[in-house]
């Protein structure tokens, strides 16, 4: 009978544990969530120099820089799969460097026709309806 009791235990204290991971920052189901991106490429281009574009995820919701204005949104996770919605952002005009507001407006297209992501390791794609790819490489602690 003990030993009933000891399997017992034994399994509801692993499930527990199981289930405890899933709901961790970057774990279980939304490898997402606690975590912030810095994009390297959008449609095989570089940012431009200084103007970096962010990607920062809690539970439901996506905000960060767009390079020149900030952004926030929310996201809905099915698998492989990324949808983005309620996209908003502020709306400074920025000139310097040339090109900056033609860059975010092609970011925040991109991000807002996603249709799949994947990570290895500290890098995060996220490809668009249309094939195109969004590389982020994760910020660990203060850069």
């Amino acid at each position: 009978m003990k030993k009933i009791y000891l399997i017992v235990t034994i399994s509801i204290i692993s499930f527990l544990f199981v289930a405890s991971c899933s709901i961790l920052p970057g774990t279980g189901s939304n490898q997402l969530i606690g975590t912030t991106w810095k994009l390297i490429s959008f449609a095989g281009n570089k940012p431009l120099e200084g103007k970096d574009m962010t990607a920062e995820f809690d539970a439901r919701e996506i905000r960060g820089s767009a390079s020149c204005n900030s952004y926030f949104g929310t996201y809905n996770l099915k698998g492989d799969q990324i949808s983005f919605s309620e996209l908003g952002w502020t709306e400074m005009a920025c000139m310097d460097p040339e090109g900056i507001m033609e860059q975010e407006q092609t970011i925040m297209k991109m991000l807002s026709e996603s249709s799949s992501f994947s990570i290895q390791g500290d890098s995060l794609q996220i490809t668009t309806s249309a094939g195109e790819l969004l590389i982020f490489q994760q910020l660990t602690g203060i850069d």
